[in-house]
């Protein structure tokens, strides 16, 4: 994943477009990249980088607009890749024209938003659980609990705007300046149609639907997670389904798992014709594809304290999903690393070690920073994070930067605030956006310098993700296989990796020291492996290392020497 204007820049100090951005096509395919995920490329004043969209059917002008898009966009698929980006649906910006239109006396248009006439009265407090509260009464007598996502930005969740001598308030999940629209109102459902339509034609594969969760504010909720927002998203996935049955939808949903598994819907059959026959697809009714939130901090957790507990309990928690959706996984992506949705513990643990290689966000509910200022810049700790990463069932997700080692950019982050100031037409408690030290520009050169070479740093991580990129590629039991968690000491992480037939055995030392990994074995892998034989040579795929393992029916256990943040793929007999 990655900004246009940020990736692969021609020239130091000066962003991207879209031409400039297809040099790095063939550095892309190279590392064995399958889906480019685009960041935010519409319309926008680029205050909350490109996620304030100001037109959803149009295209940033610095990025080169639609005639680079569309030359983009065709080079990249006749080189095979599929084509991923953002669909913004919980909020304008305040420069979308129906906005505009409100600013300029057109009242017809404030029902677009979520608004009302009267500010409700309020309490704020922080739940230890939830985070930041605001607690409005509304005019009907219930009572409204909502999450402030930004604490350190707004007071509240609503923008005062006078129209026509009459005071109105438009809410806001996010940012002030961009307004929640109103999903129930027909006219912005059949834009939102449309625009999908418009995206699908133009050969998106893959719709990112930002901050769904959202979608739906009924008074007396959290408007949070509520049935109509899933009946908005089985509304949006039946059409798509209808006009471009190939495209699919991916979640994002920071939400407890329990939560988060009601997105996928249910599974049903649809009949489509392809190259003139019917064909019938099977897919779920909401989203086919989610983030999976509840792994990604445990992961955290497991790197931090050298304890591979965290992960498998995150395992054994996560409920089942439909066999036709998958998850996708992500150490870091644009966003900071969110602990909104872990025990207090759990985030304090993660918030005290990260916040000092990074940046604070929330108010102690999420930390920004690059994956290698996570990991103290050890190349060898960030290699261990990928084979983690990459041995794992789901869509692995590579935000760009990450697989050459990128550091945090605190100069971007002072850049954009003061954008921020200069652009903002309203009041924020801060315009510093913490997210924005794992953001900014890295040039071509840091990409290609990395692919050409072995030792450097960079070189280093690149070559070991582009061969752990290859070998999931290539290897069906390790991109859609079962996954067995295997019983171990708590710095080693181990599991097998299973598809008709074929086994691996992943093993990855968590510390940073040299150790023996005792693996319990099930006793089918010993039986098939012993063969009247003591021992058993297993070779590590990553690197053709062969080793030599003693087998026992009476110690099920196998050893390993692992120096320290090491990690194995072996074959399985």
């Amino acid at each position: 994943m990655f900004y246009v204007d940020q990736f692969g820049a021609v020239t130091d100090g000066k962003p991207n477009q879209f031409k400039d951005t297809e040099n790095m096509l063939a550095y892309l395919k190279d590392l064995g990249v399958t889906t480019l995920y685009m960041l935010p490329f519409a319309d926008s004043p680029m205050e909350d980088s490109g996620f304030d969209v100001k037109n959803p059917t149009d295209i940033r002008k610095d990025l080169g607009g639609k005639e680079q898009f569309e030359s983009f966009i065709k080079k990249a698929k006749e080189q095979g890749f599929k084509i991923k980006a953002d669909l913004v649906l919980n909020h304008f910006s305040e420069q979308h024209e129906w906005f505009q239109d409100i600013l300029n006396g057109d009242e017809s248009k404030i029902n677009y938003f979520i608004s009302t006439e009267t500010m409700p009265e309020y309490q704020k407090y922080v739940d230890e659980k939830l985070g930041h509260i605001v607690e409005y009464k509304e005019d009907d007598g219930s009572v409204s609990k909502r999450r402030l996502i930004f604490p350190e930005i707004s007071e509240n969740h609503y923008r005062k705007v006078q129209v026509n001598g009459k005071d109105y308030y438009f809410y806001h999940t996010f940012y002030p300046f961009q307004l929640d629209i109103n999903w129930q109102n027909p006219k912005v459902l059949y834009y939102n149609l449309e625009t999908l339509n418009y995206w699908a034609n133009l050969g998106i594969d893959i719709f990112r639907l930002d901050a769904i969760p959202y979608l739906i504010k009924e008074k007396g909720t959290n408007a949070e997670n509520l049935e109509k927002t899933h009946e908005v998203i089985k509304l949006l996935s039946i059409y798509l389904q209808a006009v471009a049955p190939r495209t699919v939808m991916q979640a994002e949903a920071c939400q407890l798992p329990k939560d988060v598994i009601p997105y996928f819907g249910t599974e049903r059959k649809n009949t489509v014709i392809v190259n003139n026959r019917e064909k019938d697809l099977k897919r779920t009714d909401e989203v086919q594809i989610a983030y999976n939130f509840p792994e990604m901090p445990a992961l955290w957790a497991t790197f931090i304290t050298e304890d591979s507990s965290y992960f498998k309990k995150s395992v054994t928690d996560l409920p089942k999903i439909p066999d036709t959706a998958s998850w996708a996984t992500f150490l870091r992506v644009h966003d900071e690393l969110t602990l909104e949705m872990v025990t207090p513990e759990l985030r304090n643990l993660i918030y005290d070690s990260l916040a000092p290689k990074g940046a604070p966000f929330r108010k102690g509910y999420g930390v920004a920073g690059r994956m290698a200022n996570f990991l103290d810049e050890d190349y060898q700790h960030i290699n261990m994070a990928f084979s983690v990463l990459l041995s794992l069932p789901g869509i692995p997700i590579i935000y760009y930067g990450d697989e050459i080692g990128a550091k945090n950019n605190y100069e971007n982050a002072q850049k954009n605030a003061l954008t921020r100031k200069k652009l903002s037409k309203v009041k924020l408690l801060s315009f510093f956006d913490s997210r924005d030290i794992n953001r900014g520009l890295l040039t071509k050169d840091a990409f290609y310098n990395a692919s050409n070479e072995n030792k450097s740093y960079s070189g280093k991580i690149y070559h070991s993700v582009q061969n752990m990129i290859n070998l999931r590629t290539n290897i069906p039991a390790l991109s859609r296989g079962s996954l067995t968690i295997l019983d171990t000491d708590k710095h080693i992480l181990a599991y097998i990796r299973s598809y008709k037939g074929e086994k691996y055995l992943i093993v990855n030392n968590l510390s940073n020291r040299k150790c023996i990994a005792e693996v319990d074995l099930p006793k089918d892998i010993i039986l098939k492996g012993l063969k009247n034989q003591q021992t058993v040579t297993l070779t590590n795929i990553l690197n053709n290392q062969e080793f030599k393992l003693k087998l026992s029916l009476k110690n099920n256990k196998t050893r390993l020497l692992m120096y320290s943040h090491s990690f194995v793929w072996l074959k399985l007999p």
